[in-house]
C-alpha cells in the first residue's frame, strides 16, 4: 500500500472512530458532519472525500462491526449439531459473549438500540445488529425442528415461534444491559440467562 493510500485509510478510520464516539454521546439524528469533523480533527471536505453523506458514514460504521452470527451458528452446528439443545445453548452463550467482550460491537449495538431516533429506526443497515442473517435464521429454526422431533420442544410452540422467541429474548437482554452496562455483569450472568431462555422453550424436566 502506498503512503498516500495508507494516510487515506487512517483518515477514514479516524472519521469512523469519531462518528462512533459522537453518535454514542448525542444520538444519530442530533449529530452533524460538522460535529464528526471536529471530533476527528478533519475538515468536512475530508469526510465528503470518503463518505457521500451521514447515512453512508453510518452504513460504514455498522459494516465494520458486522456480528459474525453465521460463523457462530455454523461452528456450533459443526461441533454440536447432533445435540440440538446444546447447540442452541452454545449459540446463545457466544452471542452474549460477543456483546460483552467486543467493545466496538458493544458500542455499535448501543448506538442502534439506544441512540437511533424513530425517524431512523427503519434504516436497512440496522438489521445487521437487530436481526438474524437469513442463513443463521434457517439454521436456528432447523435446530428447533430437531428439538421438536426429539419431543423436547414445548407443545404450544412451532420451530418458527421458538426461533423468534429465542432471538427476541437475546435482543431484549442486550437492550436492557446496554442501557447501563454497570448495572450488573452480563458476562457473569450469562449461564443463568441462557438457562432461563432455554427453560422457557423446552418441555419441563428436559435435561
Amino acid at each position: 500500500m502506498s503512503r498516500r493510500k495508507a494516510d487515506a485509510e487512517r483518515t477514514r478510520e479516524a472519521i469512523l472512530d469519531a462518528a462512533e464516539t459522537t453518535f454514542l454521546a448525542q444520538g444519530v439524528a442530533r449529530t452533524t458532519l460538522a460535529h464528526i469533523a471536529q471530533a476527528a480533527g478533519v475538515t468536512r471536505g475530508a469526510i465528503y472525500w470518503h463518505f457521500e453523506d451521514k447515512a453512508a458514514l453510518f452504513d460504514a460504521l455498522l459494516e465494520r462491526v458486522r456480528i459474525p452470527l453465521d460463523e457462530i451458528v455454523d461452528d456450533a452446528v459443526q461441533q454440536l449439531g447432533a445435540m440440538p439443545l446444546a447447540c442452541l445453548r452454545d449459540i446463545a452463550q457466544r452471542s452474549l459473549a460477543g456483546i460483552c467482550h467486543d467493545i466496538s460491537l458493544q458500542r455499535a449495538a448501543t448506538i442502534v438500540l439506544h441512540r437511533c431516533e424513530k425517524l431512523e429506526d427503519e434504516h436497512p443497515r440496522i438489521c445487521m445488529i437487530t436481526q438474524l442473517p437469513k442463513h443463521a435464521e434457517a439454521q436456528v429454526e432447523q435446530l428447533f425442528e430437531q428439538v421438536q422431533q426429539q419431543g423436547q420442544l414445548r407443545a404450544d410452540l412451532t420451530p418458527a415461534n421458538a426461533r423468534r422467541q429465542f432471538h427476541g429474548f437475546l435482543i431484549g437482554t442486550c437492550f436492557d444491559w446496554l442501557q447501563d452496562i454497570d448495572q450488573y455483569s452480563l458476562d457473569d450472568d450469562r449461564d443463568s440467562i441462557v438457562e432461563t431462555l432455554m427453560r422457557g422453550l423446552i418441555v419441563k424436566n428436559t435435561p
